[in-house]
């Protein structure tokens, strides 16, 4: 390897470097890290941080003159992870030469998409990062197997369902804003205000934009949603007694939710719900917002399409209306989320 910091002169096109929508998971990169630009640097990793939310590196560039460390992260263990990477392919001591976008803040910060190994392989940390130097990849398969139609819908819901498009699939480009909810979104500081740079829980309607799995479960009275991030459970009042019992119980995160039947289609409405963040761009919502969710399964079963209409008079001027989709591969699994914060 070169004994120095390459600066990737290339300018991408705004579509071939835009991150993988997972990234939205968390929190938005885009004011922290700039996308139109790729830097390589070389060097020895000092530290490794394999974790959700972001998988985090340190380094000690070959080049101190540049900078002696930089401070590397990339997409999470939930996402890596279905790709076939595991922590023990880069350790403490392992020479590298790493490629992805440099930070806008901070100098020796960087947004991680390939690494080059010194036996010549390279690994991809996101599915839609080509290949800088090798053809040996690593990274690049899909080990969760096939989308599969199931013919003939007999699963029904229940069963786990894989996020199609990640986050960022359910969100609008704009919404219908009160001039008060307008001057609030105009006073946020993404890098400040963002409620999800740390481990602490998303609240409704946020959690449904989450890229990973959820498995839906039948228990009678209740239906229960298991999402992959942060670990979060909902559950969906479906019989008459326990609708009238979730409706008096306290606002939480998640809300209260009751459930119904309507030629197939599961219809949830959600109320009392206690959390400050419709989205992460600064929309605020009040107590008094509501959603109703209705999930659609495909004919041939393969598929689960979602609506949400969500209803503030404090933050809309109309009902917003928010769809994304889930899709069924068999090998796919809700794992534990284990969200950690590096010091």
């Amino acid at each position: 390897m070169t004994q120095s910091i390459k600066l990737s002169k290339t300018l991408f096109a705004l579509g071939s470097c835009l991150l993988p929508v997972a990234i939205s998971a968390h929190h938005a990169t885009a004011p922290t890290f700039d996308q139109s630009r790729v830097i390589e640097i070389e060097g020895e990793i000092t530290e490794v941080h394999w974790q959700n939310p972001h998988i985090r590196f340190r380094m000690q560039a070959a080049d101190a003159a540049d900078a002696e460390f930089w401070d590397i992260e990339t997409n999470s263990v939930s996402i890596v992870s279905r790709f076939g990477l595991s922590a023990g392919l880069i350790e403490p001591g392992t020479q590298v030469r790493v490629a992805g976008n440099p930070g806008r803040r901070v100098d020796n910060a960087l947004w991680l998409t390939n690494v080059l190994l010194g036996d010549g392989r390279e690994i991809l940390f996101g599915a839609n990062y080509p290949p800088r130097w090798s053809e040996v990849t690593l990274g690049a398969e899909d080990v969760r197997g096939a989308i599969t139609a199931d013919l003939t819908g007999s699963l029904g819901i229940f069963r786990v369902w894989t996020s199609l498009g990640g986050g960022s699939a359910l969100w609008n480009e704009s919404y219908p804003l009160t001039p008060e909810a307008a001057a609030v979104r105009a006073g946020f500081n993404p890098i400040t205000d963002a409620p999800t740079l740390n481990c602490v829980p998303k609240g409704m309607p946020l959690i449904m934009e989450q890229p990973y799995p959820m498995e839906i479960v039948d228990e009678g009275d209740e239906i229960v949603m298991h999402l992959e991030e942060y670990d979060t459970v909902r559950r969906v009042a479906m019989a008459d007694g326990v609708q009238a019992q979730a409706r008096n119980r306290s606002s939480s995160l998640l809300g209260n939710s009751v459930g119904r039947w309507e030629d197939g289609v599961l219809v949830v409405d959600t109320t009392d719900i206690d959390y400050l963040h419709f989205d992460k761009t600064g929309i605020r919502q009040s107590a008094a917002v509501r959603t109703e969710e209705r999930f659609t399964l495909s004919d041939d079963g393969s598929r689960l399409d979602y609506q949400m209409t969500v209803t503030d008079p404090a933050t809309f001027t109309e009902p917003v209306v928010l769809t994304k989709a889930w899709v069924y591969r068999p090998n796919d699994e809700v794992r534990p989320y284990d969200c950690t914060i590096s010091e």
